[in-house]
């Protein structure tokens, strides 16, 4: 009964193990992260004006002509829906069709209880690069409070 004692396999590679941890707990930080922006981002889709937006990209021939049918989204929307009394919207959604890619972007307020849009541009990556105005005549009005924003482009 003379067996020989063998420290455990943790105690004998330490140094492994605290290297392996710290990979596990980088990588686990890593996806928490990536999994938290990619919900918050994802609810954007949720929101009125990105509903709207996309009404108007898929009613519009020349985003249809452009990129073909169906229209849909490449990517997560990026940028940022504020909806509280006086909200705002900034973002950018990534665009595919049959025919090509594209993106539209928005700037919008929210006032009265209804979205105003200061930009609703869509664009399609071409050959020929092309940018469409997508507002409708209430948001034109509304350009009215923000003569830097009229023609839409938010320069």
């Amino acid at each position: 009964m003379n067996a020989e004692y063998r420290k455990p396999w943790v105690h004998r590679h330490w140094l492994l193990m605290l290297v392996l941890s710290f990979l596990v707990m980088i990588v686990l930080s890593l996806a928490i992260g990536a999994g938290a922006i990619y919900m918050m981002m994802n609810a954007m889709k949720d929101t009125a004006p990105y509903r709207e937006a996309m009404a108007r990209v898929r009613a519009d021939e020349r985003m249809v002509q452009a990129l073909g049918k169906p229209i849909g989204t490449r990517w997560i929307p990026v940028g940022v829906v504020e909806q509280r009394e006086q909200g705002t919207a900034a973002f950018v959604v990534f665009l595919q069709g049959p025919r090509g890619t594209g993106t539209v972007n928005v700037e919008g307020v929210y006032a009265d209880g209804v979205w105003h849009y200061r930009r609703l541009q869509g664009e399609a990556d071409g050959p020929p690069r092309e940018r469409y105005d997508l507002r409708g005549e209430s948001d034109h009005a509304v350009t009215a409070d923000y003569p830097d924003r009229a023609d839409g482009s938010g320069h």
